[in-house]
C-alpha cells in the first residue's frame, strides 16, 4: 500500500514543482532531507538547489580572537574550515547527483541565513523550500525567529522536515537511498 501511494505522491509532484531549495547543515542526516527533496524534485526533470551557511552558526558571526585581530593563524583556520565545509557540501551535491536529480549547491557565508536562502529561491525561482528541523531535544534546533523570517520573505511554500538524530558527518562511507 505503501508503495503506490509514494508512487502517486511523486507522480503528483512532478506535475507542480520541479525546483527544491533545500538548506543543509552537512550532517549525515541532512542526507535524508536531501534525498527527499531529491524524490520531490523528480528525475530527470527536476532540480534540487543546496544551500549551506558557513559555519553553520546562524545569526552570529564568526570574529578573530580580540587578543590577535589580524593574526595568521586565524585566517589559516577560517580558510581551512571553508575548505572542509565546500568539500562536505560537494560531495552532498555528488550524492544528489548520483539519485539521478540535476543538483547544484551553495556555500554562504556565515550570517543570517534565512536572508540567504530567500535570495537563493528568489533567484533559481524555487518552487519549494525543504528545512531541516532537528529534534526538539536537541540543543541545536533553531530559533523560531529565524523559521518565521524564512516564511514571511520567502517567494514560494516553506517546507520544515523532521531530521533523526544529528551526527557530524564522518569520512567513512555513508550511503541512504532516497526511498528510505
Amino acid at each position: 500500500m505503501a508503495q503506490p501511494l509514494l508512487r502517486l505522491v511523486q507522480v503528483l509532484m512532478k506535475q507542480v514543482m520541479s525546483t527544491i531549495l533545500t538548506v543543509t547543515d552537512l550532517t549525515t542526516a541532512s542526507y535524508k532531507l536531501v534525498g527527499f527533496a531529491a524524490l520531490v524534485a523528480g528525475a530527470p526533470d527536476g532540480e534540487v538547489i543546496l544551500v549551506s551557511t558557513y559555519g553553520g552558526g546562524g545569526g552570529r558571526r564568526t570574529q578573530p580572537p580580540s587578543d590577535r585581530p589580524s593574526g595568521g593563524g586565524w585566517k589559516r583556520h577560517v580558510e581551512a574550515r571553508l575548505r572542509r565545509e565546500g568539500q562536505l557540501l560537494e560531495r552532498q551535491r555528488q550524492w544528489c547527483a548520483d539519485q539521478g536529480v540535476l543538483c547544484r549547491a551553495e556555500l554562504y557565508e556565515d550570517g543570517l541565513w534565512p536572508e540567504f536562502v530567500v535570495q537563493s529561491a528568489e533567484r533559481c525561482r524555487a518552487d519549494l523550500i525543504m528545512v531541516g528541523v532537528p529534534l526538539l531535544t536537541e540543543t541545536t534546533e533553531i530559533p523560531p525567529g529565524e523559521i518565521r523570517i524564512l516564511t514571511q520573505d520567502a517567494p514560494c511554500p516553506v517546507s520544515l522536515v523532521r531530521l533523526p538524530q544529528r551526527t557530524p558527518f564522518s569520512t567513512g562511507t555513508f550511503a541512504v537511498t532516497a526511498g528510505a
